[in-house]
């Protein structure tokens, strides 16, 4: 069983996976002879974590370092490693964290190195991969559990989260006494994942239990846009924030959804019923982003 898939940012025929099942639970970086062929046959170069220096737990996301070309960051239910990529066939650690129990989800800062955020239970935790010690801390992130986090890739130190209580919450990591906004009313189960628009962190998109998809308007707590003349005038001009639309075509419970790197209007989302969906930003919301 095949859980996790995951290009190499620095090559395009290069796909890391993890499986489980039959085999032994590892991280596995495959060659694609021809990444655009039919027929493409894959050659195992390397495996992560396979070895008994360090046993992964089951596997929630494996992040490739975006300060360190060719590390990885893998989280599982209870660490997190960091693997350096060597020239022979295994990945070397370099260091794990202990972070919790049932960790859930995962993202590296993009901002800063060596700095990455984790969701387990309700808690939202920092940590700093130099010192191998927690930075920031919220309990009580979501009522019944967070499940996913997310960095603005424009605003430093500023997350989004998503739970169990069918909600998303956006935090400053310095300030953790209270959420800087919070989004609920498309979502009528667990919301799994959440994702910030690369290009313009105005735009959420979530998907959850419910099978359902959504894209929410999030203006408030993004990156100034540009030729806006000073706070109080965008605020006057912007649409107030909540959701864009609710999209309804899996039948039964989406467990991941990702923005386009090529096109920043089109988003994809897939579910357990073994469905791909692809979709793109309505047009009248994004005039209203460019004009």
């Amino acid at each position: 069983e095949i859980w996790l898939l995951n290009v190499t940012p620095a090559d395009g025929s290069q796909v890391l996976t993890y499986s489980s099942g039959n085999c032994a639970p590892a991280l596995r970086l495959w060659q694609v002879s021809d990444p655009s062929a039919a027929d493409a046959e894959l050659q195992l170069l390397a495996t992560v974590g396979g070895g008994e220096e360090t046993q992964l737990a089951a596997v929630k996301c494996a992040l490739w370092d975006p300060h360190r070309q060719g590390n990885l960051i893998v989280a599982d239910s209870e660490a997190l490693h960091v693997f350096e990529a060597g020239s022979g066939p295994d990945f070397k650690v370099l260091s794990s964290v202990q972070v919790g129990q049932r960790v859930s989800g995962a993202c590296a800062d993009p901002h800063h190195a060596n700095q990455v955020s984790t969701v387990d239970d309700t808690h939202l935790k920092m940590w700093d991969l130099r010192s191998s010690k927690l930075a920031f801390k919220k309990d009580g992130a979501h009522l019944f559990g967070a499940r996913d986090v997310d960095y603005n890739p424009n605003v430093p130190y500023q997350v989004l989260t998503a739970g169990e209580d069918a909600a998303l919450r956006f935090w400053d990591l310095r300030k953790l006494d209270k959420s800087l906004r919070s989004l609920a009313g498309g979502h009528h189960h667990w919301v799994v994942r959440a994702r910030y628009n690369g290009h313009h962190d105005q735009l959420v998109l979530s998907c959850g239990t419910d099978s359902a998809v959504c894209l929410w308007r999030a203006g408030s707590v993004a990156s100034a846009p540009l030729g806006t003349g000073g706070q109080a005038a965008a605020a006057q001009e912007r649409p107030p924030d909540g959701l864009i639309r609710r999209y309804e075509e899996h039948e039964d419970s989406c467990y991941s959804c990702c923005w386009s790197l090529a096109d920043a209007w089109i988003f994809a989302s897939v579910a357990y019923d073994g469905r791909l969906v692809v979709n793109r930003v309505p047009g009248e919301e994004k005039y209203r982003i460019l004009l």
